[in-house]
C-alpha cells in the first residue's frame, strides 16, 4: 500500500537559520504523531507540507502526487485539512457561519462531513452555534477549528498542538475525538508536546530534534528508556 503522505529530505531556511535539516516521514492510513520540544521544527514541518512555508530542498507527495511548494489553497483542495496552532478563529462569524463558510464536497461531489455531523461529534458547538467564534472558551474554539477543517472533507487531517492551553477534561474529549476519527476513512497527523495525549492515540512516536526525525519507534520504548527521554525530549532521568 502506498503511503498517503511521503515527505522526503525536507530542508527549510528562515533567513540564515537552517530549520528543517533533511526531515523525512511517511504516513500510512490511520493516525501518525510527531512529538518534540519547542523550537525543533515541528510547526515548520507541517506548515511546509501545507505550502505556508517554502521548501528549499526535498519533496512532499500526497496520494502519490508531488505537491511541493504548491499554493496552500491548492493543497487544501487536494484533500488535506489543517488545524493550525493557535486556532485562528474568525472573530466576526458565528460558529455556524464559520462551518458553512468553508464547507466543501469531496472531488466526486459527495459530502461525508457537514456542520450537522460536526455537531454530532462536538455537541457543545451545537449549543453555541449562534455565538461569535471568539466568544467561545479555549476548548470550544479548538473544537470549532477542528470542525472547520473537517467540513472541507479532507483525506488527511493535520492538527498542530491541539491540546495547547487546554484543561485536562478538554484534552480527554480531544482524545475521544481522535479515537472516533479512527473509525472513519480519514487519516490524522497530530503534532504534540503532550506525550500522554500523543501516546493515547498512537502506538508509535516520531520525535523531531533540531530539524530532523531522530527517533521513529514505539512510545512504550521511548517512555521506558530514561536515556532516550532525556536525549530527545529533555525529560530528566
Amino acid at each position: 500500500m502506498k503511503p498517503i503522505l511521503k515527505v522526503n529530505n525536507l530542508h527549510v531556511y528562515y533567513g540564515g537559520s537552517h530549520v528543517l535539516q533533511g526531515a523525512s516521514l511517511e504516513l500510512e492510513k490511520g493516525t501518525t504523531t510527531i512529538v518534540g520540544r519547542n523550537g525543533m521544527g515541528k510547526t515548520t514541518f507541517v506548515s511546509t507540507i501545507m505550502g505556508l512555508v517554502p521548501a528549499a530542498k526535498g519533496t512532499v507527495e500526497f496520494c502519490g502526487e508531488d505537491i511541493t511548494n504548491l499554493p496552500s489553497y491548492k493543497i487544501a483542495r487536494k484533500g488535506i485539512g489543517y488545524v493550525p496552532q493557535g486556532r485562528r478563529i474568525f472573530s466576526s462569524l458565528t460558529v455556524d457561519e464559520q462551518l458553512n463558510f468553508v464547507a466543501r464536497n469531496n472531488p466526486d461531489g459527495s459530502s461525508e462531513w457537514n456542520s450537522e455531523r460536526v455537531y454530532e461529534f462536538f455537541p457543545r458547538l451545537k449549543e453555541r452555534y449562534k455565538q461569535k467564534g471568539t466568544s467561545l472558551s479555549g476548548g470550544e474554539q479548538q473544537m470549532l477549528a477542528i470542525g472547520r477543517a473537517l467540513v472541507t472533507n479532507p483525506k488527511l487531517l493535520i492538527m498542530d498542538e491541539p491540546s495547547e492551553g487546554l484543561a485536562p477534561v478538554i484534552i480527554d474529549q480531544l482524545i475521544e475525538f481522535c479515537h472516533k476519527l479512527k473509525k472513519t476513512e480519514m487519516s490524522l497527523l497530530l503534532v504534540e508536546q503532550n506525550l500522554i495525549f500523543a501516546k493515547s492515540v498512537s502506538e508509535n512516536a516520531n520525535v523531531m530534534l533540531t530539524g530532523t526525525f531522530a527517533y521513529k519507534d514505539t512510545y512504550e520504548r521511548l517512555l521506558n528508556t530514561p536515556e532516550l527521554l532525556y536525549k530527545y525530549l529533555g525529560v530528566g532521568i
